[in-house]
């Protein structure tokens, strides 16, 4: 529901930024999402930039001061859908404040090593930045879909913006040079969905989705989430295979070919790497579920993350885990058609 919010402006003289405050009449972006899930791609990727726009313009009119709160609660998104920072010294805006002091939120969007008033290069804005837009990639369905090159620009860009990369940022028009384009028109928009159909749900770690699960949850909010693309188990098998097979033909070729094996080597091994990286991140989501079960009272929430579950732990060929946490949500919820279905089809495939 919209409602008036103060918010900063900021006024730009050449190379200076002075902030000043109105009010606007919108929504706090994490409701926003709520009740938008799917948004067309030119506005995300414009929300994006605009909010980068508007920290660096903090961060220029404050002597490189911190904004400190940038969370999915402190962004408001206009009735004309811009965005804004809200004014977090407003006295009107005290409920919002005193939201972003729970656990679930500042855990997440807060560097854990952080001290207010030490960190060097905006560390704090960097990385809450870096979350925020994790946040909302793992929250909507962007329509349509980011393109590969897209994609890898978003990951690296959160990685350096978390402190997951070695390279990271030190201000925020670093990020805005990295950011992708956004679209020129509708009209590009709409023929790239044309070619591409419906977008896909687009999550970059499985970190986002217990970000999700555990920011949603703890707010008394529910969101249908996300789906992994992974590999099947026996693609790390026949990687390990190439690989001891590749080092008994570098025992077989004369040294002109070492080089040359070598290399193939050192590929299959990264492929290897990739493969056992997103096994670990299945299981954490899986994991994540299985703690929302433990916390969760709603029985309707529980039977959709114990679904959720079952189906990724039968993506994984856990069967067998899969019944068990089916007898967990009966246990809980009682008996579910749905439930019955799925654990027919994990008895179905282990006999």
């Amino acid at each position: 529901m919209e409602k008036m919010y103060e918010v900063l402006k900021f006024i730009e003289h050449g190379t200076r930024c002075r902030q000043s405050m109105d009010c606007v009449q919108g929504t706090i972006l994490l409701n926003y999402l709520k009740k938008n899930p799917q948004i067309e791609k030119v506005k995300v990727l414009g929300w994006f930039r605009d909010l980068a726009v508007c920290v660096d313009q903090y961060h220029r009119s404050h002597g490189r001061q911190d904004f400190r709160y940038l969370n999915p609660c402190s962004i408001v998104i206009s009735a004309e859908e811009k965005i804004f920072l809200l004014d977090m010294d407003a006295p009107d805006n005290a409920d919002v404040m005193k939201h972003m002091q729970k656990r679930a939120v500042r855990s997440h969007f807060v560097k854990p090593v952080y001290e207010i008033g030490i960190g060097k290069n905006n560390e704090a804005d960097l990385f809450a930045y870096g979350k925020t837009i994790q946040f909302i990639l793992a929250y909507t369905d962007i329509i349509p879909s980011l393109n590969h090159r897209e994609e890898s620009r978003l990951f690296r860009l959160i990685s350096r913006c978390t402190g997951e990369s070695r390279k990271k940022y030190e201000d925020l028009s670093q990020v805005l040079k990295d950011l992708p384009a956004v679209p020129r028109c509708a009209e590009d928009v709409s023929e790239e969905k044309r070619r591409t159909g419906r977008g896909r749900k687009v999550v970059f770690s499985a970190a986002a989705v217990c970000l999700v699960i555990c920011v949603l949850s703890a707010a008394g909010r529910e969101k249908e989430t996300y789906s992994y693309e992974i590999q099947e188990n026996n693609d790390i098998e026949r990687k390990q295979t190439y690989i001891q097979e590749a080092e008994t033909e570098i025992e077989e070729v004369d040294t002109s070919a070492v080089k040359e094996v070598t290399e193939k080597i050192t590929a299959a091994g990264a492929d290897l790497s990739e493969s056992f990286e997103r096994q670990r991140l299945l299981e954490e989501t899986i994991n994540a579920y299985g703690r929302l079960m433990e916390v969760e009272e709603d029985s309707e929430r529980i039977k959709a993350a114990g679904l959720r579950k079952m189906k990724l732990e039968m993506k994984k060929g856990n069967y067998a885990r899969a019944l068990k946490t089916a007898e967990q949500v009966t246990e809980k919820t009682g008996v579910s058609k749905e439930v019955i279905a799925l654990s027919a089809e994990c008895e179905g495939a282990e006999e």
